[in-house]
């Protein structure tokens, strides 16, 4: 049913995958947070790259530390105004001329709508809260990346992509592990666009808002991985039988819950110690 990703196991891989790549991604946001730190400001660590987001005209709001502090609540956006207006929508281009590349003869076609899904939604949610939020160009570009994955993946379906293969053969491998590519790439491409829009439109505290976004990450891979197997029951319930469904659906919730608290507790480790170090240096 889910061809190279089918049971328990499988999907519990596929949860330390995505927890791996965020924990990665927290630990470059510690490294970006330490080098850009501040003397003045060593109280708690210091926001993700925030210095010219007022230059775009899209800064973000503060939490009660202070108008200086607000300026520091902010994300990375371009050095200038017009920068960041070439810049989304050259990529946009860029990535629908790749997804229609990719579009054309698919190895599946079933299985590529039912991929392509959550690609749709995606695109539509970021499409119709443009008006009221817009992450920064950092953000979109990691957005974009993690979809051309998506995208790859969808034309040739997750066991059969040649990069996979190459791994496969590189590694000694047993199968082709392109869907824990996915995966990884979930946890790390898109913490930093979880954390910008926990900060700026959450209004949460920059500590905390990054192992929120581990937690939430881990919620959101839990809901993909329900919602592939629920969605092929729907469109081809006689080639995709209801228990094995069940089995996939019911069977990883608690793995995944599990991932998601034990990503956040390590996530606070790693802040609390770069928020010490921090403050010993000042």
């Amino acid at each position: 049913m889910l061809g190279g990703q089918g049971d328990e196991w499988d999907a519990q891989n596929d949860m330390v995958s995505a927890l791996v790549g965020s924990l990665l991604m927290v630990g470059v946001v510690a490294l970006l947070q330490r080098t850009e730190a501040r003397p003045r400001f060593h109280s708690v660590p210091v926001s993700l790259a925030g210095r010219d987001a007022r230059a775009s005209g899209s800064e973000g709001t503060g939490v009660g530390w202070g108008e200086e502090d607000a300026e520091r609540n902010t994300f990375a956006h371009s050095n200038a105004r017009d920068t960041r207006k070439h810049f989304l929508p050259i990529a946009v281009v860029c990535y629908v001329a790749f997804w229609i590349a990719l579009a054309i003869h698919p190895l599946d076609r079933s299985d590529w709508l039912l991929e392509n899904l959550l690609i749709f939604i995606s695109v539509t949610v970021l499409a119709l809260t443009y008006g009221k939020f817009e992450f920064s160009n950092f953000s979109y570009a990691l957005i974009l990346i993690f979809l051309a994955f998506h995208t790859i993946g969808a034309h040739y379906t997750y066991a059969k992509v040649p990069a996979g293969f190459w791994m496969q053969d590189w590694l000694h491998l047993n199968r082709n592990h392109y869907d824990r590519v996915i995966h990884f790439s979930f946890g790390f491409l898109l913490l930093y666009p979880m954390h910008e829009m926990l900060v700026r439109s959450a209004h949460a505290r920059p500590e905390w808002a990054i192992w929120l976004s581990v937690a939430a990450l881990a919620a959101l891979n839990s809901f993909s991985k329900s919602f592939k197997p629920s969605s092929r029951e729907l469109f081809d319930p006689i080639s995709t039988p209801l228990i094995s469904v069940r089995k996939v659906t019911f069977g990883t919730h608690r793995k995944t819950w599990q991932a998601a608290f034990v990503g956040a507790m390590l996530t606070a480790i790693v802040l609390i110690f770069a928020s010490k170090q921090s403050t010993s240096r000042a």
